[in-house]
């Protein structure tokens, strides 16, 4: 069985999205999107009650998949991760309880949490 064969539905999505090196406030839009235009096109999900809904389901995936040593996030305020400062895991804790990690609101202060793939990661998924 292949590594991308043995995820559930929850991670395979965050591992999409942290392959692509993406923001958290992404990937449950991700999940609840759709294909259009005979699967050239992925429209994410934008029902923010669904979102919110799904927080802390993805919550405990990230939390498991940065315990299995696949997936870092960070916070950089440039938009370039290796120059955000890595987290502990009280912060890693408490950015994922934040829904502004999670969602991104019009309007509103959004957190720009991104995904990286560790190097076992990469190693796994032969990337």
């Amino acid at each position: 069985m292949s590594f991308w064969e043995e995820l559930g539905p929850e991670e395979y999505w965050v591992m999409i999205n942290t392959i692509e090196e993406a923001y958290l406030n992404g990937v449950i839009s991700d999940f609840l999107g759709h294909s259009e235009r005979g699967g050239t096109v992925w429209i994410p999900g934008a029902d923010e009650e669904a979102i919110r809904a799904l927080i802390p389901r993805f919550r405990r995936v990230v939390r498991d998949l940065i315990d299995r040593d696949l997936v870092e996030i960070r916070e950089p305020c440039n938009a370039i991760f290796d120059e955000a400062p890595e987290l502990d895991d009280h912060e890693v804790d408490e950015v994922l309880a934040d829904p502004g990690t999670w969602v991104r609101a019009h309007g509103s202060v959004n957190r720009m949490v991104m995904l990286m793939p560790t190097a076992r990661a990469d190693r796994m998924i032969s990337r």
